[in-house]
């Protein structure tokens, strides 16, 4: 697999840029908060003098919280002069970035994402979904714009790659390059093995117990095939809402025998509700375009969308949609 030539239009919007507001997705990801730390880093080494990160959180996931205050959640008045550039990472559409869609409106906009399905937007997009993060088309950025990639660049583009790929686990065969990508970054200081107990280490015991709870409640589906877990607001108040172990759900129910999909609902506020939605390595439900049905998007095997409707109406929707695609 060959990264595609990065446009000049978006080489010399980011080497010509003196303002930049960075903006990734609602409940960020290791991915996410990497991509926009990382982009911050290299337009700094290119010259630019103003650099704001924002994303609307929450910063529930135990591995990202370390960077939270590295983030505003409103965009200043005063960051809107002077023509920024808003650079929006790890999106396949506009509302992911939640809020912040209406206070970025008007600014020119530059997409970088990997996402396989979504809604186009922005004025300039760098879009490639071959791409397993979109930490390493970051990465490809940096040697296309000649940046030298040191050893804190490395180390946050390596988490939000180790982070999209479950270490690993994704990739399949014929992505050597993902792999000489990986290499490059641990040449330049990386600790594959720290990077990895900082992903999966440091959970409370309310984090565990918020999984046992969610596993207690699975739902079976087209003979167990696809598993349904509804979250609750008694949930968030016993163990908290950071605690929400979505990652270790996910992997726990994919790891079932015969299991080709995981819907996990989650409650936001009493008006949305959140979509998790993944499916098996065999399986042949693309759930980036279930997603994208709802308003929503992400890959193949990924994805995810935010709702205003009934959960009932969701499952129901979910559920018919997906039965003439179980094998």
């Amino acid at each position: 697999m060959i990264y595609p030539h990065v446009p000049e239009d978006i080489a010399n919007a980011l080497r010509s840029c003196k303002k930049a507001i960075i903006i990734g997705h609602v409940a960020p990801d290791g991915d996410c908060c990497c991509s926009e730390i990382a982009m911050r880093y290299l337009l700094s080494k290119l010259g630019t003098k103003e650099i704001l990160l924002a994303n609307a959180g929450p910063f529930e996931r135990p591995e990202i919280r370390e960077w939270k205050d590295s983030f505003v959640s409103h965009i200043p008045a005063e960051w809107k002069s002077d023509d920024p550039l808003v650079i929006v990472v790890d999106c396949s559409t506009l509302d992911r970035i939640g809020h912040l869609a209406t206070e970025i409106e008007g600014l020119r906009t530059l997409v970088i994402d990997h996402h396989s399905t979504g809604v186009p937007f922005g004025d300039l997009r760098f879009i490639f979904t071959h791409s397993f993060s979109t930490t390493l088309l970051i990465q490809h950025l940096f040697v296309h714009l000649g940046v030298e990639i040191d050893n804190f660049a490395a180390e946050h583009l390596f988490f939000g790659f180790a982070t999209d790929t479950g270490f690993f686990r994704f990739i399949g065969p014929g992505r050597g390059e993902t792999l000489r990508m990986a290499a490059d970054l641990v040449d330049a200081g990386v600790s594959p093995n720290e990077i990895y107990d900082r992903m999966t280490g440091g959970r409370p015991i309310e984090s565990i117990q918020y999984l046992a709870a969610l596993i207690a409640r699975i739902e079976s589906f087209y003979d167990g095939k696809v598993l349904l877990v509804e979250d609750s607001k008694e949930d968030m108040v016993r163990f908290g809402e950071q605690n929400r172990p979505s990652d270790a759900l996910y992997a726990a129910l994919l790891s079932i025998d015969g299991v080709q999909m995981v819907i996990f609902i989650k409650h936001i506020d009493g008006q949305s509700i959140e979509l998790g939605l993944r499916s098996s390595h065999s399986s042949d439900i693309d759930v980036g375009a279930l997603a994208g049905l709802l308003g929503g998007g992400g890959h193949c095997k990924a994805a995810g969308a935010t709702v205003q409707q009934s959960i009932q109406e969701v499952r129901n929707f979910l559920l018919t949609a997906i039965s003439e695609k179980i094998n």
